[in-house]
């Protein structure tokens, strides 16, 4: 039984939280499960200068003799094996107070396991027990071959460990969901898996080893190199993966390193991706390496291995240095280009801004004459309505004061025609002749009338009023 420890704080979420460590300072690798799952075989280098190996379970309050010429002590909470002259051997616990002549007096030893720890017993007659901590065992030579004790597989949420059970030649094979604190029962092991990882930089075989699994959503960095375009242009493509194991007894059936098949079946979906595009075009659509759908072969084996890729992540691409120094001209030329094209449009911009409002003032201006020219029309046109109005007013006053007149005037001829009419009817009555009194001095008109033979004349009178002077 190999002992495996777990540090939380490390895992395949380090490979994307930390920076890659170079190959000198790499003990263990700093990837998925490397760092996470420490053996006691590389816990040496794990551990600070000066350090000490973990305790293999042997309390260090160990018994102190004290005896005399005669007399052996054996403290309270200790146990000896006292051996007799005939071979026969006594378990002794303390306090006790022993005749120590004839005999021989032998230290057993006591083992310890705490909680998360467990014991294991081996007995000389072949059979083996193991035993959950909070446990202790004293060492006794007569029944037992050894014991040890080792870490308890501290299993997490979200965690998974594959336990093989021998029974005789019938092996079986179970998984150990978290969380839990498993201890192995004897003719127990756990499956240990060696994966492709991450060593100074590059994806190597057997550079993962660990016993247990995440059923958590993992990532991992992924750079496929030297990958020619469709126009023969060498670049290495940047990639990071988000996977999440959904079946176990899948994936153990189906494969022994799907860390490998990933890297594999990625790097054969963008050599294929990038065989059909030339390098500007690869750069104009580079966001369709963002999308699940161009992996097909990654995400088929995926799903064959009992994986789902949740996503993947171009993170960018590396070019060799001649194509990039000029990949760097051509970009350093359009940005050139461009700040100068914003240069003249910014000019001509502003050249259109002065003329637009030069034509916005003279527009204003315009619009200012027009409306006083409109003003000034509607004020003349309001004094010759007034005027108007002033000369009909002043018309019809004058016309109403001549038909004034002119009935006061008829008034008053009327009048005088009446008192005339009276006073000749007067001068009737007392015989007065009326013709000759009217016609008296000078006559009022003389008519002429003259005509040839056949001539017909007409005369029309119209009465002339008199006017009294």
């Amino acid at each position: 039984m190999r002992a495996y420890k777990y540090n939380k704080q490390a895992g395949a979420l380090q490979e994307a939280m930390a920076p890659q460590a170079s190959s000198a300072s790499m003990a263990p690798p700093a990837d998925s499960y490397v760092a996470a799952h420490a053996t006691y075989d590389n816990l040496p280098a794990l551990l600070p200068a000066g350090g000490k190996p973990p305790s293999d379970g042997r309390d260090p309050h160990r018994h102190r003799p004290r005896f005399s010429m005669f007399f052996y002590a054996v403290e309270e909470g200790q146990r000896i094996l006292v051996t007799s002259r005939s071979g026969a051997m006594e378990v002794v616990e303390g306090p006790r107070r022993l005749w120590r002549p004839g005999r021989r007096f032998s230290v057993m030893d006591h083992y310890v396991a705490h909680p998360g720890e467990f014991l294991i017993v081996r007995f000389r007659d072949g059979r083996q027990e193991h035993l959950s901590g909070p446990a202790h065992c004293w060492l006794d030579p007569r029944v037992h071959l050894s014991v040890d004790k080792e870490d308890a597989v501290q299993i997490s949420n979200k965690e998974a460990v594959v336990v093989y059970n021998e029974k005789g030649d019938d092996v079986r094979r179970r998984i150990v969901h978290g969380p839990a604190t498993f201890v192995p029962g004897p003719g127990e092991w756990l499956h240990t898996f060696s994966w492709h990882g991450s060593r100074g930089g590059l994806k190597v075989p057997n550079a993962l080893v660990f016993q247990k699994l995440w059923l958590m959503p993992d990532q991992m960095y992924h750079d496929v190199p030297d990958v020619r375009t469709a126009d023969d242009a060498v670049l290495t493509i940047k990639l990071m993966l988000f996977f999440e194991l959904v079946d176990i007894d899948k994936m153990l059936v189906s494969t022994h390193d799907p860390i490998g098949d990933f890297i594999n079946s990625a790097t054969s979906d963008v050599v294929e991706y990038l065989s059909r595009h030339g390098f500007e075009a690869f750069k104009a659509n580079a966001e369709q390496l963002n999308a699940v759908e161009t992996y097909r072969q990654l995400v088929t084996r995926a799903e064959q291995v009992g994986y789902r890729i949740n996503k993947v992540v171009y993170r960018g691409y590396g070019a060799p240095p001649s194509l990039q120094k000029m990949h760097d001209e051509a970009t350093q030329s359009r940005t050139r280009l461009q700040l100068e094209r914003a240069t003249q449009q910014q000019a001509q911009e502003l050249e259109d801004l002065k003329l637009e409002r030069d034509l916005g003032r003279a527009a204003k201006h315009r619009a200012e004459a027009a409306q006083e020219v409109e003003h000034r029309l509607r004020v003349a046109d309001i004094e010759r309505e007034a005027e108007l109005r002033a000369d009909a007013q002043r018309r019809q006053a004058e016309r109403a004061q001549r038909e004034s007149d002119e009935q006061l005037r008829g008034a008053l001829a009327a009048e005088e025609d009446a008192r005339r009419l009276a006073h000749v009817q007067a001068l009737g009555a007392l015989g007065v002749d009326l013709t000759r009194y009217l016609t008296q001095g000078r006559p009022d008109q003389i008519i002429e009338l003259r005509g040839g033979e056949g001539a017909s004349n007409h005369l029309h009178m119209r009465a002339r009023r008199r006017e009294e002077g």
